[in-house]
């Protein structure tokens, strides 16, 4: 231990001499996260507006919050003159009238909703798919309520309405699926990513020390070969967890987020750190020179996380892009922060998450250190 503690002393000075470094481990993920996870809080006032027309009968102000449940939009009721108006104007994608004869719509199997639109955009396809959706729900609970007493169906409506439901996302189940861990997960990813670049960039160090002769004096030197590879390895674990425990700060106190349970986050994300620390010495194990590490780095990370969720949810990607993505890290270590920072801890994701993470990182260590020449 009094070998190996010098050893990663003199690494993380010569780390936090460097401005570039620092740049790129602290100043870098705090300001992308700044600014998209500023976006993403702000989304509300960016979400497409869909007026809403309808009486004041009990069935209409049921299904009025109905469709509302769907927070993907910003609903307002308006009058229907002003309804035109705005869909006109453009500054409503749509509007959705609910008819005054919504009951005898029920019995006769017609069309529930009456729309106004301009132009059928992206938005409006998303629109139409939740409308028909709603619609097949109200027509099932009329037909549940024909078999009761009149007046049976705006009672049933107000029950489903008062429904929280549950979100159920494959393998996760959300807990808290608010605004706050979309931003949460942003960060970590573009902390994992700048990580992956600081972290690799400082493993190939040694690229450097063995060409100036360094690496060979400190392999002649008391300390034993294990001790040296311990005291690179652990400075570049501790740089690792200094980036990651300055983004929680910095993100509490931009954002005012939460982190789920620590006695989850604190072992899951020193698994995602080594396996970053045990990529930076595959990459220099791989490689002779530091320009072919940084190359290499380059290629490697951006098409990596691009594949693992880093940029974007892989909800959003095709199905076979979805299975690809099982072959990198970035992916799993996604997945597992997501179930963590939700408050979701479904034990079975988790394991899976860092077991796989755990294959990766043996993987890693395994080339780097048969890379590494320790003469």
């Amino acid at each position: 231990m009094r070998k190996i503690f010098p050893i990663l002393s003199l690494q993380l000075k010569s780390f936090f001499k460097t401005p570039g470094a620092l740049v790129l481990m602290f100043i870098m993920p705090v300001l992308f996260s700044w600014i998209f996870g500023g976006m993403s809080a702000d989304s509300e006032q960016n979400k497409p507006v869909v007026n809403i027309v309808g009486d004041r009968t009990e069935a209409s102000v049921q299904i009025t919050k109905l469709l509302k449940k769907n927070r993907n939009f910003k609903w307002k009721t308006v009058t229907l003159k002003k309804a035109r108006e705005n869909v006109s104007d453009e500054k409503s994608i749509a509007a959705v009238v609910i008819s005054e004869d919504i009951e005898k719509r029920l019995t006769g199997q017609q069309t529930l909703f009456d729309v106004i639109v301009q132009k059928k955009s992206q938005e409006y396809l998303a629109l139409s798919a939740h409308l028909q959706g709603t619609a097949r729900l109200v027509s099932s609970f009329y037909q549940a309520a024909d078999s009761l007493e009149a007046g049976a169906f705006p009672n049933i409506l107000a029950a489903v309405v008062e429904q929280k439901g549950v979100v159920v996302e494959k393998q996760t189940l959300d807990k808290d699926p608010g605004d706050h861990v979309a931003i949460n997960l942003m960060v970590v990813g573009f902390a994992i990513m700048f990580m992956m670049f600081g972290l690799s960039g400082a493993a190939s160090a040694i690229l450097d020390e063995r060409r100036a002769g360094t690496w060979g004096r400190l392999l002649i030197s008391p300390a034993r070969k294990y001790e040296i590879i311990i005291g690179y390895l652990s400075s570049y674990f501790l740089m690792g967890w200094i980036q990651f425990a300055v983004l929680l700060i910095a993100m509490r106190l931009m954002f005012g987020t939460g982190w789920g349970k620590l006695s989850y986050l604190v072992p899951f994300a020193s698994l995602v750190i080594l396996s970053v620390v045990g990529f930076g010495l595959m990459v220099a194990g791989l490689v002779k020179t530091k320009q072919q590490a940084m190359a290499l780095n380059a290629i490697l990370i951006v098409s990596t996380c691009m594949l693992g969720g880093v940029y974007w949810p892989l909800d959003i990607v095709p199905e076979m892009m979805q299975k690809i993505a099982l072959a990198v890290p970035q992916s799993w270590a996604m997945s597992g922060f997501k179930e963590i920072m939700s408050g979701s801890l479904h034990s079975a994701t988790l394991i899976n998450d860092s077991l796989a993470l755990f294959g990766f990182t043996v993987l890693f260590f395994a080339i780097g250190l048969r890379g590494i020449k320790f003469e």
